[in-house]
């Protein structure tokens, strides 16, 4: 059995990745909410990972099965890397490429105490005293995750940008841009509890637009307004 994002679950024909990546995650007793399986067909009709191996196929749907979980349980993925420093997580979201891990990367250099939570697909849980982070197994391609958690601080999407900026993201955009960077192909029931979870995040956490340059100024921008929870900056 497992145990992430507290919520504990069992795992069959999840294939090595998923083993390999969920061991720290490991837990001996108690009773599962649910069991996550992988059947053959589903790895057959993976959609659009035709390229992944059959154990990535596995790894990859076993994910989207324990998120799909966790929206039922009021809380969310958020396809980000997570940094934590004084005991605060801070997400940076944005699509492919844009520059998320090397963005907190820059976060590690700043603060001694810094470490990353999840560098991908971090879980989110609504509690009576906030919204919660967690690491999960589901980690990117390097696999750097924590099995822990830490209170959010604040939320950020990054784009590319001339010159380091960052603002509040009005609550309209964030709801856009925290679906887009979500699971997808959900029910309509499961959207309606994705959308009311998003709607209480967006209530309870601070989320920004940052726009930055590929250096470490934007780490010292962006922390210094997150971690002060300050309105604007430029």
């Amino acid at each position: 059995m497992y145990r992430v994002a507290d919520i504990v679950f069992d795992a069959v024909d999840c294939g090595e990745m998923f083993r390999s990546r969920a061991e720290k995650y490991r837990v001996f007793e108690g009773e599962p909410e649910f069991v996550i399986s992988v059947s053959e067909e589903e790895i057959r009709h993976a959609d659009g990972r035709s390229k992944l191996p059959d154990d990535g196929r596995r790894y990859m749907l076993s994910g989207f099965k324990f998120y799909f979980e966790l929206i039922k349980r009021g809380g969310m993925m958020l396809h980000s890397s997570a940094v934590v420093t004084g005991g605060k997580a801070y997400l940076f979201s944005g699509p492919c490429g844009i520059g998320k891990s090397t963005h907190t990367s820059h976060w590690l250099e700043l603060f001694p105490d810094a470490f990353i939570l999840n560098d991908d697909k971090p879980a989110i849980r609504l509690l009576e005293d906030g919204a919660r982070a967690y690491g999960t197994p589901w980690s990117g391609k390097h696999d750097v995750s924590r099995n822990g958690s830490a209170p959010i601080g604040a939320i950020a999407f990054i784009e590319r940008a001339e010159e380091n900026r960052i603002e509040p993201m009005p609550a309209a955009e964030a709801a856009i841009k925290l679906i887009s960077q979500t699971v997808r192909h959900i029910s309509r029931p499961r959207m309606d509890e994705l959308l009311d979870t998003a709607e209480k995040l967006m209530e309870t956490v601070p989320i920004y637009r940052l726009g930055c340059i590929n250096d470490i100024s934007a780490a010292r921008l962006s922390s210094g307004v997150m971690i002060n929870n300050k309105r604007y900056h430029q």
